[in-house]
């Protein structure tokens, strides 16, 4: 029985801490809340300016605006909350305005019963107190209470071991921490910390993470960060770079010569083989300066105090790495850690009528039951859909900033779709929740209509519909996903009496046609247990001498003729008589409708391709067949397919869904394998259809796919589909990608019979060098459409295509730079 689990992982609320660079007040401010937040180390600073300054980059190297790096920050956090340092900080980002807090919103003040939303710590100091500190110990705990010598080192202190409020109504948190915890003191100096680096610590800043298992997604060496201790820049830098990076030590450059020693050694111990690597593979500590630092003074500084001899161990990174930047698609992917204090599965079958899932939502066993916010900690929600079909929407499109979909009908007010999964806020222990779940049409359906958009299904798309639900999904689309397979059938349902072939005769010719292929062994099995046909027999006449088809079911001592309408007996005295009976397959429901099941056998390809052939088999779809777009009143728009495509991660974040619209069609027009004139299958109001929904929808992935092979494509529509590629190849700044990227299947993909690569790899040619050269990358639908641009409309890789356009852009600004410096001699002489 088919059935969806749900994976669901409690965490600590994730908030985003907004602050201009330069307010070292409130930062510090920032520092001592996140030490009294559970998760509190985890939660990013983001630097708010109104351009990008000089020192970001220490080339002046700008790709990004203000606002996209900020919005870049964001989405590599997807915080829950954002916190402004001063009121307005977060205005132009399009959060929810209700999960827009400020710094004196955070903390449950002495004489309130809690703050808006987070779980403090001082829950967890007394559990850590009852259950492991109140006992006598037979060795000493390594837990610190690190205290600054100097005003000037205080905010570093803090980002580096944490620190308390020292408000009155606030003093509590940290006078629980010593009495719980009886931490020993030490005076913070040169000296002291390379102490700490090297025996290890548990500071205020750790503990407040406690019982919170930590996956990192990092695969970078250890990090010795050399940083001005007294900037406010740097400190925000290393507090970020800690949230994602496994191990990071900050240096700081006032101390750097007594630390020198330390840092030495410390570069030495990490040069060393890779463990589990058997190709040499070593690692290295590396040393990366703070953007505060001046770049004239980074190689003396080396030189004199990180430098060691040691062939291959001296690594040294003088930029930042951009973590509010996507890696790109040739690099190992970065992403924030995950966190995760509990996790539990819950499964429930699939019902054709109505799936309904029940879960618990878990909470920390050492929080108090009830609490005042509305929001303590999150219950993150991972849909797992087991079954073929893929019927029930489990991915949604990302939107973590103002949610309006899905819902689920939840009593919960607000469910974050991010990368992690499904976020849900609790404020309270020993809930439950119970969400209902639709198809993904209906799923569509509702997202178009948040965006003002009302849409029903076609009759395009019915009959698409009928086709997957028949065979059981897209595994059962296989049965068909033949090229002599397809005309078959279509030459069936042109029969002029009835849609019906000899059983024989159809088991033999589908046979024949997959002959000798390892993964087509039950294709007319298929079709024949899973309904697309059914088995009756063909009656002679004994009226009108006409042959006509009769369902078991129907057979009785006399029979209607289908033709002339007239009863004539069953031929009992010889039924075995093929001149009298015989048994035949009649196609029935959607694969009797004629043009290839209204087009129904195409756009099941294209789906069964974009949802199984195509990537690494662990993409998940929400898909809907053909739909009418009322995109404004008298302008009504039908897509073939709409769909949300998303590349899934073991064990990590996946990747965000995109959006796609596809227009299919099958060879060149009904019945065309019988003409001789070659028809076009995508006409211009086909794509000028499909720009009309990239325009509404800027970045969605355009998908034009046909069952003729490439060799079929006339010179009119690839020039037609070629000019809309080029268009969609223009980068979007505001959403940092580009505007509508082209994806052009042909047979060859939508006949595929188990990968992509795998039908490339036998087509040979460039196909195979192609998919060769892009083998890792082949889950992405953008660098799909990069490849079968290349490969079917004659044009340049986008990176080639890039480079030619950054030349004649060069080129028009010599021109005129050469102009102006012409006028000039021409001034002066």
């Amino acid at each position: 029985m088919a059935h969806i689990s749900a994976v669901v992982t409690l965490r600590p609320i994730r908030f985003a801490f907004l602050i201009k660079p330069s307010d070292n007040q409130r930062l510090l401010e920032i520092f001592q809340i996140n030490t009294c937040l559970w998760g509190g180390n985890f939660n990013p600073i983001i630097p708010i300016f109104g351009h990008v300054p000089k020192w970001w980059d220490r080339n002046d190297y700008k790709p990004e605006s203000a606002l996209q790096i900020v919005n870049g920050y964001l989405d590599a956090f997807e915080p829950d909350f954002l916190v402004e340092a001063e009121a307005g900080l977060a205005t132009g980002l399009g959060f929810d305005p209700d999960r827009i807090l400020q710094l004196s919103d955070m903390l449950r003040r002495a004489d309130e019963p809690s703050g808006k939303a987070g779980l403090d710590v001082f829950d967890l100091y007394k559990d850590l107190y009852k259950k492991q500190f109140q006992f006598v110990r037979r060795h000493d705990h390594n837990i610190v209470d690190v205290i600054p010598q100097t005003k000037s080192f205080k905010p570093f202190c803090a980002c580096l071991f944490g620190s308390f409020p020292e408000a009155d109504d606030l003093e509590y948190f940290g006078q629980g921490f010593r009495d719980a915890f009886d931490p020993k003191q030490i005076v913070f100096t040169a000296d002291s910390l390379t102490e700490l680096f090297k025996d290890g610590f548990n500071s205020a800043l750790q503990i407040g993470h406690s019982n919170i298992e930590i996956n990192y997604q990092d695969h970078t060496d250890p990090t010795l960060f050399v940083m001005d201790a007294q900037d406010s820049r740097d400190l925000i830098d290393y507090w970020n770079l800690r949230a994602v990076r496994r191990n990071v030590r900050p240096i700081p450059v006032q101390w750097l010569d007594v630390l020198s020693p330390y840092c030495r050694e410390y570069i030495e111990h990490c040069h060393r083989p890779l463990r589990g690597n058997p190709h040499g593979v070593m690692t290295h500590a590396n040393v990366l300066f703070a953007r505060s630092l001046p770049s004239a003074d980074i190689e003396q500084l080396y030189a004199d105090y990180l430098r060691v001899d040691r062939e291959g161990a001296n690594v040294r990174q003088d930029w930042y790495p951009p973590i509010w930047r996507p890696s790109p698609h040739f690099a190992v992917r970065n992403t924030r850690p995950i966190l995760s204090a509990g996790e539990k599965t819950f499964d429930t079958q699939i019902d054709a009528d109505r799936t309904e899932l029940r879960f618990d939502n878990l909470h920390p066993d050492f929080a108090e039951r009830y609490g005042n916010s509305d929001a303590r900690w999150t219950n993150v929600v991972k849909l797992q859909n087991w079954s073929n079909t893929d019927r029930i929407a489990t991915v949604f499109p990302n939107d973590y900033r103002l949610p309006k979909f899905p819902r689920f009908q939840s009593i919960q007010r607000k469910i974050l779709s991010t990368t992690e999964g499904f976020v849900v806020f609790c404020h309270y222990k020993n809930t439950s929740n119970l969400w209902r779940l639709n198809d993904g049409t209906t799923s569509i359906s509702e997202w178009l209509k948040t965006n003002g958009i009302e849409s029903q299904v076609s009759d395009a798309g019915q009959a698409t519909q009928q086709i997957v639900n028949t065979l059981g999904g897209f595994w059962g689309i296989s049965s068909f996903a033949h090229a002599e397979i397809v005309k078959l059938l279509n030459k069936i349902s042109r029969s002029p009496i009835s849609p019906s072939i000899q059983n024989q005769e159809f088991q033999n010719k589908i046979k024949n046609a997959v002959k000798g292929d390892i993964w087509r062994n039950k294709n007319a099995e298929t079709l024949i247990e899973r309904g697309a046909v059914e088995l009756g027999l063909e009656l002679k006449c004994s009226k009108c001498s006409t042959w006509g088809w009769h369902a078991l079911r129907e057979l009785d001592h006399e029979v209607a003729c289908s033709l002339c309408l007239k009863k004539f007996r069953f031929p009992s005295l010889d039924p075995s008589s093929s001149q009298l009976s015989r048994w035949a397959y009649r196609l029935i429901g959607p694969f009797a409708l004629p043009d290839y099941a209204r087009g129904g056998y195409a756009a099941s390809l294209t789906l069964r391709f974009l949802a199984k052939t195509f990537g690494n088999h662990d993409t998940k779809v929400t898909w809907s067949t053909g739909q009418i777009l009322k995109l404004a009143p008298k302008n009504h728009i039908e897509a073939d397919l709409i769909l949300w495509h998303q590349r899934k991660v073991f064990n990590g974040l996946d990747h965000h869904a995109e959006l796609v619209f596809g227009e299919a069609k099958s060879f060149r027009g009904e019945n065309s394998e019988e003409k001789n004139a070659v028809a076009d299958a995508f006409e211009v109001e086909d794509v000028e259809r499909m720009k009309q929904l990239a325009i509404r929808f800027p970045g969605t992935i355009l998908v034009f796919a046909t069952m003729k092979q490439a060799g079929d494509l006339s010179p009119a529509e690839i020039q037609r589909i070629a000019k809309l590629a080029v268009w969609g190849r223009e980068y979007i700044p505001e959403r940092q990608q580009t505007r509508a990227p082209v994806v052009l299947l042909t047979g060859l993909e939508l006949f595929a019979p188990y990968s992509l690569y795998e039908a490339w790899s036998t087509a040979g040619g460039r196909h195979a060098e192609m998919g060769n050269g892009q083998r890792g990358y082949t889950d992405d639908l953008r660098i799909l459409a990069d490849m079968t641009q290349q490969l079917y409309l004659n044009m340049p890789s986008h990176s080639e295509w890039l480079q030619a356009k950054w030349e004649k852009r060069n080129q028009r600004r010599q021109v005129r730079q050469a102009a102006v410096l012409t006028a000039r001699d021409t001034e002066d002489h």
